[in-house]
């Protein structure tokens, strides 16, 4: 009898024990799930991996690398797997990029086993916006992220009667051309060339409409940080509105290609090289030109360069 209840005895708490390690397996599954822990190894599912891989091949400027034969090989090689891991698509992408010669595509990801935990690639846009004076209005733009030009747009109807517009674009490299030129066509008037975009495949020229603002005079500013949508949107009003526009700043990036940025779950980023732009056959080597008059001066924060717009108010 004594054995027998020690047996039962026995079996109870190899069941509580059970049920107790039941019970952490389950709470710490919920914890790593809730808090997307798992996204941060560095493997994904083969459909996630077809997903990333798919957008690449869409959106890629490059396409002609798609049918490179090491290409197809190292991609089969990949999506056949069950568990891939995210350190193989980036190699897929980077002999992508040594193909082709694109220097402008980035693949980031988190992987706690090697230690990346930094990934983010897109620029959160700060918009800013204040009157100078009765004559003049500031806004400055970080980034062409969406919703660029309805923030614009609500901003320039502050300015009636006003003659001057600042327009910063300095730190601005993030290019959704699709803000780029409603902005630009908020400024031009009408059946103006604002830029042509070309991608792997096609090619489109957009052209302003009839309603604009009118100002006297627009001063943009750009730095060594300012590329694509900025250089774009420079270049083309420069070369549209001539005299009314005054471009301030050194150096820029010279980025004639755009980016597409994709962002998925399992913490990876992705900016694709996916068109390439000009105006009227000019792009960013041909902005330089307007630049050089200020070569030698003192352009260090904002305050310079707004000292530089009430000399040529």
């Amino acid at each position: 009898m004594r054995e027998k209840t020690a047996i039962e005895s026995r079996t109870v708490a190899v069941r509580r024990k059970r049920s107790m390690f039941f019970v952490f397996a389950v709470l710490v599954f919920f914890v790593v799930y809730r808090f997307s822990l798992f996204s941060y190894f560095g493997f994904v599912i083969v459909s996630d991996a077809k997903n990333i891989i798919r957008d690449f091949e869409r959106s890629y400027l490059y396409s002609h690398v798609l049918m490179n034969r090491d290409y197809i090989d190292l991609k089969n090689s990949i999506i056949n797997k069950l568990i891939i891991s995210k350190e193989e698509i980036n190699s897929l992408i980077s002999h992508s990029k040594k193909l082709s010669g694109d220097y402008i595509t980035n693949f980031s990801y988190a992987d706690l086993a090697q230690g990346k935990i930094k990934y983010s690639l897109y620029k959160k846009m700060k918009f800013e916006k204040r009157k100078i004076d009765d004559d003049t209005f500031y806004i400055r733009l970080t980034s062409f992220g969406e919703n660029a030009e309805d923030k614009f747009y609500k901003a320039l109807d502050k300015t009636e009667k006003m003659d001057y517009l600042i327009l910063d674009l300095r730190g601005n490299h993030i290019c959704n051309y699709d803000e780029v030129i409603e902005i630009a066509d908020d400024l031009l008037p009408g059946k103006r060339i604002i830029a042509t975009i070309e991608f792997a495949n096609s090619k489109h020229q957009y052209n302003s409409n009839d309603f604009f603002y009118r100002f006297k005079k627009i001063f943009i500013f750009l730095d060594q940080e300012s590329g694509c949508g900025s250089e774009m949107l420079a270049l083309t009003l420069k070369e549209n509105l001539k005299d009314n526009v005054e471009i301030i700043g050194k150096d820029t990036m010279g980025m004639d290609i755009g980016q597409v940025f994709k962002t998925y779950y399992n913490k990876i980023n992705f900016s694709i090289a996916s068109f390439k732009w000009d105006v009227e056959g000019q792009n960013s080597k041909d902005l330089a030109k307007y630049l050089v008059k200020y070569k030698n001066t003192k352009l260090n924060n904002l305050e310079d360069y707004m000292a530089v717009v009430e000399t040529l108010k």
